[in-house]
């Protein structure tokens, strides 16, 4: 069983087409996984739902594609004005999301709508898979790469998986927790580790154990800066900046 793992696209078609471009070359995949915030903080927000809705073979009673999409805390944030993360300014909030929902159909909204909060996969009792936004429990608190083992055991709860693959933290890494592997599949769209290409993973099922490799792909960064800055997008400067720096504000 070979499964795609991408998370954290953020309205960001060019990444995602370059991502899944690139993708093929480890075909063929029994599963595609994307793990939430599709469309937030990005120019082409209908662009990414299209082709996620396409891979996923939009169905709205609820039969599984080849694909499966899980919802992260933006799309609940574009859904719903009173989830706002109370750090954030109320207005400028609002001004994001009236411009997402202008440029995306009732389909479109239909079907984050549909998004399920977690996918999991059994390839056998005791090897289960669990894929989320940001950790089990919730889509907001971040599995940060330097937490300690102590930190983990108390994000992660009982921790019934063996393999964990999530995103929210929009950097890439691969982390061995109380026999337990922990895959941050990043972001296709908004890299913050310093490197602004885009990032997969591609986990694989092989007999009696789990196998991950971790992937980053060039695409034309400048020129979705420049269609943030020109299109509209409220803020629009403030995220090309964001993207070409491909780091998170200093603290």
């Amino acid at each position: 069983m070979r499964i795609l793992l991408f998370s954290d696209i953020h309205g960001n078609a060019a990444a995602l087409e370059a991502m899944l471009a690139d993708s093929v070359r480890h075909d063929p995949y029994d599963l595609t996984l994307c793990l939430g915030d599709l469309v937030w903080a990005g120019p082409r927000p209908a662009e990414v739902l299209a082709r996620l809705r396409e891979l996923c073979h939009d169905d709205p009673s609820g039969q599984a594609g080849p694909a499966v999409c899980i919802y992260g805390n933006c799309d609940r944030i574009l859904l719903d004005e009173n989830a706002r993360p109370p750090a954030k300014d109320g207005q400028r909030v609002a001004r994001h999301r009236e411009w997402m929902l202008s440029r995306l159909s009732e389909g479109d909204l239909a079907f984050l709508r549909r998004l399920p909060f977690d996918h999991r996969v059994t390839p056998l009792p005791g090897h289960e898979l669990l894929a989320v936004h940001a950790n089990p429990a919730n889509v907001d608190d971040p599995i940060r790469p330097e937490l300690s083992e102590d930190e983990l055991a108390a994000l992660l709860g009982p921790a019934e998986f063996q393999v964990l693959a999530f995103g929210h933290v929009h950097i890439p890494s691969v982390r061995l927790w109380r026999g337990r592997l922990l895959i941050n599949v990043a972001s296709v769209g908004l890299s913050m580790d310093g490197d602004p290409r885009a990032a997969y993973s591609v986990l694989t099922w092989a007999g009696g154990g789990w196998q991950v490799a971790q992937y980053r792909v060039e695409y034309d960064v400048q020129r979705v800066a420049r269609d943030m800055r020109r299109g509209g997008l409220p803020r629009g400067r403030h995220f090309a900046e964001r993207l070409l720096a491909a780091r998170y504000p200093a603290q």
